[in-house]
């Protein structure tokens, strides 16, 4: 008897079809769904990356505006009056190489002038000369900071043995938190020199305190900007970038020697929060301060826009516009894939006022 033959059921040429369509629709939505995450992750690396390029910047610079006039225990409006700058130490000075000194200001009087603890230039005013061949970017501001370091380098208080010790060629200032003198360590340090700081007539006499206690700080005056910065030479566009000015006072000559901090950031605008004597609140706030102004700051906002460095974000080129504290509707030139955020934060001077 023959049995009956069975045969394997196969699929057909619809049913192949339909099998296909659902494994690319799959396919598909796997790497749709790995490129949005890719991306995703992409723009919140950017993200990050900003906001630590923006933290790392405003902290610098608040660091530093904190301690700004900054003498050892004399404030600004008393060293006008009780701290003196050796004749050596302006002597040193007057060589130093792009002290940035403006027009009409010699070198060695703008860069030991403990007087003016901050000097400011805003956005619209003329560039510091040393600045003009440092591709600063347009529309910025500049910020100068005068001081001494938080950490005295010698401090004898007559009690307990002397500590620290001092750097040849460096500039420090040492005081007893009553009188100063900022001067520049020849061969050796010797508490009761230099003998070369001028009294009121011009006359040199010995440069005070000569006695303990004293303590003896390291000048670091420092200019904050903005520039342009090319990593190679092919890369386009530029990566702007916040730099500070730095004084190299071991070199021969000394130098004001270029340090740039944090990359992205494309603009600085700092205002300035004004008080009146006896009031140590800001009672109002200008972009245009005058110098004795500056003496009167209580707070100081700055203000960042910050960009990320790599333009491999999904975002479009459209133009968009950011207010930093005077400068509004500023408008950097659009870049495809890059993304950028502004950041402000209050500053408050503290040497300024009782």
């Amino acid at each position: 008897m023959n049995t009956p033959r069975k045969h394997q059921a196969g699929l057909t040429l619809i049913e192949l079809m339909i099998a296909l369509t659902l494994d690319l629709i799959i396919i598909a939505v796997v790497v749709g769904v790995f490129l949005s995450t890719s991306q995703n992750s992409r723009q919140n690396e950017a993200l990050a990356a900003v906001q630590d390029n923006a933290r790392f910047a405003l902290d610098a610079i608040a660091r530093d505006l904190a301690m700004a006039g900054y003498w050892g225990g004399v404030r600004p409006i008393d060293a006008l009056l009780s701290i003196k700058v050796s004749a050596g130490a302006r002597s040193a000075a007057a060589t130093a190489v792009g002290s940035c000194g403006p027009v009409g200001e010699s070198p060695d009087v703008w860069l030991l002038d403990i007087a003016r603890p901050l000097q400011f230039r805003n956005h619209l005013s003329a560039q510091l000369p040393c600045l003009v061949s440092a591709s600063v970017q347009a529309d910025t501001d500049v910020l100068v900071i005068r001081r001494v370091s938080g950490i005295a380098a010698y401090s004898n208080d007559g009690v307990l043995p002397a500590t620290g010790t001092t750097q040849q060629g460096r500039f420090y200032v040492k005081t007893n938190q009553n009188v100063g003198a900022l001067f520049r360590v020849g061969t050796d340090f010797s508490l009761a020199g230099p003998s070369d700081c001028p009294d009121a007539t011009g006359i040199s006499e010995t440069c005070k305190p000569t006695t303990t206690p004293v303590q003896v700080y390291a000048y670091t005056p420092q200019i904050y900007y903005v520039r342009s910065f090319l990593k190679s030479a092919d890369e386009s566009p530029r990566i702007p970038i916040l730099c500070r000015r730095y004084l190299e006072d071991t070199a021969s000559p000394p130098e004001m020697r270029e340090d740039c901090l944090a990359e992205g950031v494309e603009n600085l605008q700092i205002e300035w929060g004004i008080g009146s004597e006896g009031n140590n609140a800001a009672e109002r706030y200008t972009s245009t301060p005058t110098e004795d102004q500056l003496l009167q700051a209580r707070t100081v906002r700055i203000h960042v826009l910050v960009r990320s460095t790599v333009g491999n974000v999904q975002l479009s080129g459209d133009t968009k516009t950011f207010s930093l504290g005077d400068l509004t509707g500023f408008s950097p030139t659009p870049t495809t894939g890059v993304v950028r955020r502004s950041f402000t934060t209050t500053v408050q001077l503290k040497n300024f006022h009782p």
